[in-house]
């Protein structure tokens, strides 16, 4: 008999830790479960990979402390191991890891010392079949929930289709609960949204969600839940004794599939299901990343730390969960992302060159969050996620995995409009240094041509700049910063406007900037104040608008119209629309004035907002969302008579122009003109009459009746559905196509107009003008930047005109 070539005796017991599958793992803890968690500090256990130290060299890591034999190794004194200072390397071994909530060094359990010797967790579990199993311990500073910062939903939300990572919410006892719409599924008859069992509530309760500030019934809790199921129900063929698995999953049947896409906002399109069972599961997934979209936290990367990770032993029973996920960056998951889906990232990236970007990688729903766990160490909390295999929920609760439902809708919706007429205007503009500094500080103002036809682009570059009081494109920092509240209002936004909540958001000054309701004829002239406006000039005041609006109120009521000469007294509801502009004109004349560039094109940018609104009919009228005058037999969400036309404005403005981006840029580029072909304002007051003249126009081209009069005929069944939108789009889609064009024009004029009373010709421009985008932002974020004022408060704005 010879010896191997190791020297080792072959038939003596070694221990191949490289060897250990993940049912040793599994085997070992069951085994001493119970020695485990009465431990001193032990606060849970998992399964994974030995964590390595970032400062410890190759072979002092897992199990420097002994050598596969059993032999003692040189040993030096290392600091604390934590999630935050070590890390899975190529030759860290199969173990147990054991959390604890303090460390403590070897010498300290000892006779006479802190602890009795038993007392210290055994780095090796050894058992009965000759197998040893290497223990890892991490310290976890375990931070209560409680203790976790609560935010508002991340991002800019859609305008009108929803999806996975938008926020469920469920009013209950006096109390908000919150949680993500994870993806859609079905049981072959209904479809559903898949979300946190502890938010759904019992069955028929109404779930809540948001589209662009507004709070809308989505659908109602279906009773389909999970909370907890023996470990042996969800893997029959793993040891897992008094075990319990956290699933947590519950079903929202909806009101309306076709409101909703299976996309998740701010991802690729689902991809297929990764089915996980235990003949596949295996310790590959360690240190493995995963994307997701959290209503709270946004657009979260992360890196699976762990498998059923051991959170809490009740009455002889362990409770664990299948996957623990650490944050890979300085975002972790918050308060409100139960219910997201991990997704797992298989992308092959390239040997050489850039990483494949976001929308084009290959994601494969993994996880559904459950839970979240926040832990310390060195200075530093991170939110880790707690997520059930999400092939075992829709196994349990019978249900399938959608993912063709407006599949080429993206994550992001509703933009269309506003970032495509500053887009269009940047090409008309006539002077060629204007446009040397609008060209390269496009992504400033808005998104090319090719992103705002959706795709890909919009949705990496959106996701990009989704999270938390992010940088937001000029073209809609008026309605995605300023129409919000302040911190540390709920849902705030860092320069947020709003002064007062509402039941649907909130309200404030900038609000009545985007409208103005003239096309009301009334006595004695029968004329609109449109009309007279653009017959005498002296009408165009501050001043003049607020008799005007007295006068129409006056009017209304004494002809009983109550609830209208309401509106038209309401400082919030006098629209001034063409006085904002005149103001924004100023305003980028004296930024050029004072060599001020970065001040020019905020102020440029955000002007493309306002002139977007006006070329769009509805905004300058009093049929804005349906007739007031006129009421139908349907009603609406408050089960009052709907007016005619009521929801006219989210269909035609927002849905339709976005299902029909791709269509509507294609229709404006073929009829767009060389320039702008209008003549140039000469001071604010006759941009604000260009912007009448921008109103007058479009009502002309697409009257607001014949908008509400299309949506009326269209609608099925009194509700919009998709086939309301594609009779819409037949009726409406080219004239759309000619505000847009309008819009365009005038906007290019005005910034042409604002660029040479500014005097531009003498600004000094650096090569390559790109500006800086933090620079442009902290200008929007400033309140005294372009002040959003109220019709009784804007005539000293407009005083040096």
């Amino acid at each position: 008999m010879t010896m191997a070539s190791d020297g080792r005796d072959p038939l003596a017991l070694h221990y191949e830790y490289g060897q250990l599958s993940l049912t040793d793992l599994l085997r070992a803890r069951d085994t001493y479960h119970f020695h485990l968690l009465n431990k001193p500090n032990v606060v849970g256990t998992a399964v994974g990979y030995y964590l390595i130290r970032t400062d410890e060299s190759r072979g002092e890591g897992a199990g420097s402390a002994t050598t596969p034999n059993g032999r003692k190794a040189v040993r030096r004194k290392y600091p604390v191991r934590t999630f935050h200072n070590s890390t899975v390397r190529d030759d860290s071994w199969p173990c147990v890891l054991v959390l604890v909530s303090r460390w403590t060094d070897e010498e300290r359990f000892s006779a006479g010392r802190d602890y009795d010797p038993t007392q210290m967790v055994p780095k090796t579990l050894y058992l009965p079949d000759g197998q040893a199993v290497p223990v890892c311990v991490v310290q976890v500073d375990e931070v209560p929930a409680a203790e976790a910062e609560r935010v508002a939903a991340a991002g800019v939300p859609p305008a009108w289709k929803l999806g996975g990572g938008l926020p469920i919410t469920v009013s209950c006892q006096g109390v908000e609960h919150i949680a993500t719409a994870g993806c859609l599924v079905t049981d072959g008859h209904y479809k559903y949204a898949l979300t946190a069992a502890h938010v759904c509530g019992d069955l028929g309760t109404s779930v809540m969600s948001r589209l662009r500030g507004h709070e809308l019934d989505v659908g109602e809790s279906s009773g389909k839940q999970l909370t907890l199921v023996e470990f042996s129900t969800a893997y029959p063929e793993f040891p897992g004794r008094r075990t319990l698995s956290a699933v947590d999953a519950g079903l929202i049947r909806l009101t309306d599939v076709n409101d909703w896409t299976s996309n998740i906002y701010g991802l690729p399109a689902l991809g297929p299901l990764e089915d996980v069972h235990e003949y596949n599961l295996s310790l590959r997934l360690i240190d493995r990343q995963v994307v997701g979209y959290g209503a709270a936290s946004g657009l979260l990367r992360g890196r699976i730390k762990a498998l059923f990770y051991r959170y809490k032993s009740v009455g002889g029973f362990d409770y664990i969960g299948d996957f623990l996920i650490s944050p890979d960056g300085d975002t972790g998951t918050r308060h409100g992302d139960s219910g997201m889906i991990w997704n797992l990232d298989v992308t092959q990236d390239p040997k050489d060159g850039p990483l494949v970007p976001l929308q084009e990688r290959d994601l494969r729903p993994l996880a559904m969050q459950w839970g979240g766990q926040v832990f310390a160490g060195g200075g530093k909390r991170s939110g880790f996620a707690v997520a059930t295999n999400l092939s075992t929920v829709c196994r349990l609760l019978e249900v399938d995995l959608v993912n063709d439902v407006s599949r080429g809708v993206s994550g992001y919706w509703g933009r269309v409009g506003h970032y495509s007429i500053a887009s269009f205007a940047a090409q008309l503009v006539r002077d060629r240094k204007l446009r040397k500094l609008l060209t390269p500080n496009l992504h400033l103002l808005s998104f090319e041509l090719d992103v705002v036809k959706g795709g890909s682009s919009l949705e990496k570059l959106l996701a990009e700049k989704g999270k938390m009081d992010a940088f937001v494109p000029l073209a809609d920092v008026p309605d995605e910063v300023w129409k919000k509240r302040p911190p540390p209002a709920k849902r705030a936004r860092t320069g947020g406007r709003d002064n007062r909540a509402t039941p649907f958001g909130s309200n404030g000054p900038e609000h009545p900037n985007h409208y103005a309701d003239i096309d009301d004829p009334y006595p004695p002239t029968g004329m609109t104040w449109r009309e007279q406006c653009l017959k005498d000039a002296r009408k165009i005041s501050a001043q003049a608008w607020q008799r005007y609006y007295a006068d129409i109120a006056s009017h209304c009521a004494d002809n009983d119209e109550n609830d209208l000469a309401r509106q038209y007294r309401d400082k919030l509801h006098q629209g001034l629309l063409p006085l904002r502009v005149w103001q924004v004109f100023d305003a980028m004349v004296d930024f050029l004035a004072d060599q001020d560039i970065v001040g020019f094109l905020a102020a440029a940018g955000i002007c493309a907002h306002y002139v977007g609104d006006a070329s769009q009919p509805l905004h300058g009228s009093i049929l804005a969302d349906g007739d007031p005058r006129q009421l139908v037999e349907r009603r609406n969400d408050r089960d009052e008579p709907a007016k005619f036309g009521e929801g006219v404005h989210s269909a035609y403005e927002s849905r339709m122009v976005t299902r029909k981006a791709n269509e509507l840029v294609e229709l404006v580029t073929d009829k767009l003109p060389g320039d702008h072909g209008l003549r140039m304002c000469r001071d604010g007051k006759s941009a604000a009459r260009a912007t009448l003249e921008l109103m007058d126009r479009v009502a002309g081209i697409l009257p607001p009746r014949t908008i509400l009069e299309s949506y009326e005929r269209h609608l099925d069944g009194d509700r919009a559905h998709v086939s309301t939108l594609e009779g819409m789009w037949q009726d409406l889609g080219a004239r759309t196509a000619d505000l847009m064009v309008c819009g365009a024009c005038t906007l290019a004029m005005i910034w042409d107009a604002a660029w040479r009373l500014g005097k531009g010709a003498i600004v000094s421009l650096n090569d390559g003008v790109a500006l800086d985008q933090d620079a442009v932002r902290r200008r929007y974020i400033d309140e005294r930047f372009l002040p959003s004022l109220t019709l009784d408060r804007i005539e000293p704005q407009l005083q040096r005109t």
